[in-house]
């Protein structure tokens, strides 16, 4: 079968690098299958050149993007048209799978007029993290309801990555026949309990000491203020811990910088800034005990890469229960869990990993069982290809 996949992901390797990597991997799993796959990232990355223009309209933008942004949004779907009809006019796919993207429809308009089956990739509710996380733009809200849900009952199918994420579709208005879950999964070829993190050890000076890591941006949802708190009371307990946090970007980043230098914590807390992909495993080798600490948000519905990857590597993973996390991890069976507003309970948690490493490896083992059985990437991909294959074969326009 062939396949065209249509992403429009607009920061492909900082903020959406979990989606991206993803993606990626989804579609080796496909192509591993048989099938073949052609990937097309439809959205233009920055560049992040500063001269005078750029400026200049960084400043107009400022004034005017409160306003222009879901008109601007719409108008991409001109661009898309164009683009994609030529994709497909030159491709000529079996199927067609397109990443939901806020007020785009281009991919559901050329499927229709080509007689294409399409499905969709509804990872996230963008009319919901736009309303959310983005407040400085208006929103016409009956407008990015109405596209969103046009696209998921108007294509074949959509895939979920949680049933939360399913649940608010639903709820919103989607057909829920229409709907699956295939949760995110990890590469067990990249991440698993054999791979040699002594590089990493050995530059950061992690020797004899239990190493509590963290991945990820430091953004309000992935806990930064329980992360800081854990972080000030584990230290002055435990003398021979170390906190490894990989990651960049994001609004707490600074705070927790400052609280380092002014607590003199360098040789006890190490940011190691930007890591590439390729060198993430090798990181969390390093790790003795990792974290995924999310906070009580009230539409939890991301099934984060991280944890998986954290879990295939068989590490002790303290992490929150929330969403599709208390799904994958069973406290005290391949990890430990704990209420999002509890935080006496991820220090608890974290103690006992910190105290007791036969557990941390008893546990390690069983999370690393459970992504070696049910998450990863070739099983996410034959889940994906019967449904493709389904797809297909009960087209009728």
């Amino acid at each position: 079968m062939k396949i065209v996949y249509f992403n429009y992901l607009y920061d492909l390797f900082g903020i959406s690098i979990g989606s991206t990597r993803k993606a990626e991997q989804l579609m080796r799993a496909l192509s591993e299958i048989g099938h073949d796959v052609k990937i097309y990232w439809m959205k233009k990355q920055d560049k992040y050149t500063y001269d005078v223009q750029m400026q200049e309209r960084s400043r107009i933008k400022h004034w005017f993007s409160k306003y222009l942004h879901d008109p601007r949004q719409l108008l991409t779907n001109i661009i898309y048209i164009y683009k994609e009809w030529r994709i497909l006019s030159r491709e000529k796919p079996d199927l067609v799978i397109s990443r939901l993207e806020i007020h785009l429809f281009s991919s559901l308009l050329l499927c229709r007029l080509k007689k294409i089956p399409l499905i969709i990739e509804a990872d996230a509710p963008n009319r919901y993290e736009l309303h959310n996380f983005c407040p400085e733009f208006y929103q016409i809200k009956w407008l990015a309801k109405w596209i969103e849900n046009l696209n998921l009952n108007q294509a074949e199918h959509s895939i979920c990555v949680s049933n939360v994420a399913r649940s608010y579709f639903t709820q919103e208005g989607v057909n829920p026949e229409k709907l699956s879950v295939i949760t995110n999964g990890a590469d067990v070829d990249q991440f698993h309990p054999n791979i040699n993190g002594d590089s990493v050890v050995k530059k950061y000076g992690l020797e004899d000491r239990i190493v509590i890591g963290f991945i990820g941006s430091f953004h309000v949802w992935h806990g930064i203020d329980n992360l800081l708190q854990l972080i000030r009371q584990t230290l002055k307990q435990y003398p021979n811990a170390m906190f490894l946090l990989v990651g960049q970007g994001g609004p707490m980043r600074h705070g927790l910088e400052e609280y380092i230098q002014r607590e003199d914590l360098q040789d006890r807390v190490i940011l190691t800034g930007y890591v590439k992909y390729e060198e993430m495993s090798i990181h969390i080798a390093a790790m003795d005990i990792v974290l995924a600490l999310y906070p009580n948000l009230p539409l939890f519905y991301y099934s984060p890469v991280k944890v998986f990857e954290y879990m295939a590597a068989g590490k002790a993973v303290v992490a929150t229960q929330i969403g599709q996390i208390a799904e994958l991890v069973r406290d005290k069976e391949n990890g430990l869990l704990c209420h999002p507003d509890d935080f006496d309970g991820m220090v608890q948690n974290l103690n006992t990993f910190i105290e007791n490493p036969d557990l941390r490896k008893q546990l390690g083992q069983r999370a690393y069982e459970t992504i070696q059985q049910y998450h990863s990437w070739k099983q996410k991909g034959e889940a994906w290809s019967d449904i493709c294959e389904k797809v297909v074969k009960d087209f009728k326009f």
